[in-house]
């Protein structure tokens, strides 16, 4: 059996490998669709991102015969352990080739590092927090993802599980077979609200967005 390394990345060089990895996992789904390198890279830059103003978190890649085959990252949030009492961290950008010992040295160096942080329990996938993506897709394969929903191969629910992880709870997204019905749906809700409640229904101003953030803000 080869060797397994696994290491935190702390270059530029290694930073790219980390993003770049999810082409190799995904180079035969018709389904997955590629983030955009440049914001991959803003989403990961600890000078740019709002998370490690109060939070932090670790890259690590695994290599096996100076190939990499895995990624992961570790993160603690603070405000969030203090809002819901817990003592957790997280663990997201997860992607692995189908190996069962490659995905348990991830997992081993992400809660070591956890570990150090003093946290006792480890959840996941969630990249940073849950503002953003979350959960790991178990059905629905054939479909891409909607906004801030997950996508993997069909493997990694065993693979993952195999790893002493059990599931929590589900989240749904849904694909309509016919969008045209959803709309007249929609419009029927709006309709419904406006007959309830004194309700405006417009389009966001774009050229005002300081007051239009702020009363996203206050609601």
């Amino acid at each position: 059996m080869s060797n397994i390394e696994v290491s935190e990345v702390g270059s530029r060089r290694d930073r790219d490998a980390f993003i770049k990895f999810q082409w190799q996992i995904y180079a035969n789904d018709p389904a997955w669709v590629p983030p955009l390198i440049i914001e991959r890279k803003a989403f990961l830059d600890r000078k740019r991102h709002p998370f490690y103003q109060h939070g932090d978190a670790a890259l690590f890649l695994a290599r096996q015969n100076g190939e990499i085959v895995g990624r992961i990252m570790a993160s603690d949030d603070p405000n969030y352990n203090s809002l819901h009492q817990t003592n957790v961290g997280c663990f997201g950008l997860f992607e692995c080739v189908n190996d069962r010992d490659i995905a348990a040295a991830l997992f081993d160096a992400a809660t070591a590092w956890l570990r150090k942080k003093g946290r006792s329990e480890i959840m996941g996938p969630i990249d940073y927090s849950t503002n953003y993506v979350c959960g790991l897709l178990i059905d629905g394969f054939q479909f891409p993802p909607t906004i801030l929903t997950a996508h993997n191969p069909p493997y990694y629910r065993e693979l993952i599980e195999s790893c002493g992880f059990t599931k929590v709870k589900d989240w749904y997204a849904w694909w309509f077979a016919d969008p045209s019905r959803a709309v007249v749906h929609l419009r029927q809700l709006a309709a419904r609200f406006r007959r309830r409640w004194p309700v405006t229904i417009r389009p966001a101003n774009l050229k005002n967005l300081r007051d239009e953030s702020r009363r996203l803000r206050e609601i």
